[in-house]
């Protein structure tokens, strides 16, 4: 028996209006950053993106399969960017990652993660991809600079990570809880800042 949000499963295929997939994928988070997964339904990213619920099953079996492509969708803005330095690859990477927490889709996968982490089981495949990736990109920017010769150290990556997302994290927390917009100023100078803190540790 499926609840009335669900409907039996179909075919995979694309919604038939230009453009539809993505704006409903953007929707998504919108609808998640609002409601979180209790309250996320296939009805309320519809009405949000403006299709009938028949044109997110021609796409998505479910809500699950839906977040499931809305992560993957928004794990595009935190990409692996080679500058030549490790400096330069850390500030790329942390910049992009206080700009993921500053935007309102980025900050609908931190209330994921709270979801995942507050729930008794699984919530679905969804979850899954939430991790994996920046582990991967920290790995490989510390494998360049020893390739470089520019690092001779050992450092577990997911140090690294945890003190870059969450101070990314704590920097958009204070400016949410403050009612402020995030100043492109204020975000280059904390990601400099944190940069140095980690070069200067680890050296």
């Amino acid at each position: 028996m499926t609840s009335s949000d669900e409907q039996p499963r179909r075919g995979r295929g694309r919604p038939r209006s230009p453009g539809a997939e993505e704006k409903i994928l953007h929707s998504a988070l919108e609808e998640y950053t609002e409601h979180g997964w209790s309250g996320f339904t296939m009805d309320g990213v519809a009405r949000r993106a403006g299709f009938g619920k028949s044109t997110l099953y021609l796409r998505w079996a479910d809500k699950d399969a839906l977040l499931t492509d809305a992560v993957r969708l928004r794990t595009r803005v935190i990409l692996e960017v080679d500058t030549g330095s490790l400096r330069g690859d850390l500030t790329a990477l942390a910049t992009a990652a206080f700009r993921e927490y500053a935007d309102p889709e980025g900050w609908a996968r931190f209330r994921m993660v709270i979801d995942t982490a507050s729930a008794s089981q699984s919530l679905g495949q969804f979850t899954r991809e939430l991790s994996g990736l920046h582990r991967e990109v920290i790995e490989g920017i510390f494998q360049r600079a020893r390739d470089r010769g520019e690092f001779s150290g050992d450092v577990q990556p997911l140090s690294v990570t945890d003190l870059i997302y969450g101070a990314g994290l704590f920097f958009a927390l204070g400016r949410r809880l403050d009612h402020r917009q995030v100043e492109e100023e204020e975000l280059t100078s904390r990601v400099a800042d944190v940069v140095t803190v980690i070069l200067e540790g680890l050296g």
